[in-house]
């Protein structure tokens, strides 16, 4: 096998296993939500599938072979610690999948390799490894039309239900040369998934829960228009801005506020998302699958901003945006727009390397 060929791969490997040295050398804390996720995955483990715990639990799935292995008290971190390690290799599998190019692949893994607000957080107990494994792996086996994808998605969604942004992507994405049935059966075995978790849930519990807020009901969630306004404007500042200015404690360097390159990647997302067809930079979709410039809305470019439009107005009619939610705030429409912005990025890198040779 050619260099070439294994170079790229070989890049991958490094990312995780630099990712796993740094992670696996810190030691966890766990906190908050992971009690609720480790007792689920207890239960689990023991042939008891108890959803009346609360918590979205998709992501847990992966850490009921680590209890029978370990029987850990912390089996839950671990497994997500280990999810993170795979972090790279997701990204790449998705970015060369959607741009048909190893390059795009390559920049993608690269970008979430080197955003600790998403692998860290693993060390207390989030799901936000574990989210991210599955909306990456959702987008390279939606691209493909593959059966799998029911799991991925349906299981990124129970880990967070923001992931529904991909679905305007999904639908554009999916192989077009098939009927409708086999073009879109795996999006509909995801909707089946999800709903049948929740009719157990429902069933064991009386109720739906609004993750590990137990406190708060499906009907108590949503909010005034004044605080709908207030959402808004932090998640522009949040997703503008190096830092997550968390106005309690504006010092704070929490996990919450590693945001580092999420700036820069956003004006790229958007400058390619708005940009003129064939003028200034390279404006080629997702997959080499465009439609007409007139039909923008049913584009691989006017499907993510759909998608991205969609995560924030979920989150900003749901819940109040401040430090302990940022993860929510950003995952779904942070995967979307470091998407967006693999093409421009792509064309920068390009032009540096080959501009004078």
């Amino acid at each position: 096998m050619k260099i070439r060929t294994l170079a790229p791969w070989g890049y991958i490997a490094l990312l995780m296993v630099v990712t796993g040295i740094s992670l696996f050398s810190s030691t966890p804390r766990p906190l908050d939500d992971h009690f609720f996720y480790q007792r689920f995955v207890e239960a689990l483990a023991r042939g008891d599938l108890d959803l009346s715990i609360p918590g979205f639990h998709g992501a847990d799935l992966f850490a009921v072979p680590l209890y029978w292995m370990t029987q850990s008290p912390i089996a839950q971190i671990y497994a997500q610690m280990v999810l993170a390690c795979l972090i790279p290799l997701a990204g790449f599998l998705a970015g060369r999948a959607l741009f048909k190019s190893v390059a795009a692949g390559i920049l993608l893994s690269s970008i979430l390799a080197m955003m600790p607000f998403i692998s860290f957080v693993s060390l207390r107990g989030w799901t936000g490894p574990g989210y991210f494994v599955l909306m990456l792996l959702t987008l390279w086996l939606g691209s493909r039309g593959s059966l799998w994808t029911v799991l991925t998605f349906g299981l990124a969604i129970l880990t967070k239900p923001f992931a529904i942004g991909l679905l305007p992507l999904l639908l554009v994405i999916a192989p077009q040369k098939q009927s409708l049935w086999i073009r879109y059966r795996h999006l509909l075995g995801a909707a089946v998934l999800v709903a049948f978790y929740l009719g157990i849930q429902y069933v064991q519990a009386g109720r739906i829960f609004v993750g590990a807020h137990s406190e708060t009901t499906v009907t108590g969630i949503w909010q005034d228009p004044y605080r709908i306004l207030l959402n808004l404007a932090h998640a522009v500042q949040i997703l503008f801005s190096v830092h997550n200015y968390y106005y309690p404690d504006p010092a704070l360097t929490g996990p919450g506020n590693l945001m580092h390159t999420s700036p820069v990647l956003i004006f790229l997302g958007l400058f390619w998302l708005f940009s003129p067809t064939g003028k200034g930079l390279r404006t080629e979709d997702l997959g080499k699958k465009s439609l007409s410039p007139q039909s923008y809305f049913l584009s691989p470019r006017g499907a993510i901003l759909i998608g991205a439009l969609l995560v924030f107005i979920l989150n900003a009619l749901l819940d109040h945006m401040d430090f302990f939610l940022v993860p929510a705030v950003v995952d779904a429409c942070f995967i979307i727009f470091c998407l967006v912005s693999l093409p421009r990025l792509r064309s920068m890198w390009q032009h540096t390397i080959f501009a004078h040779r």
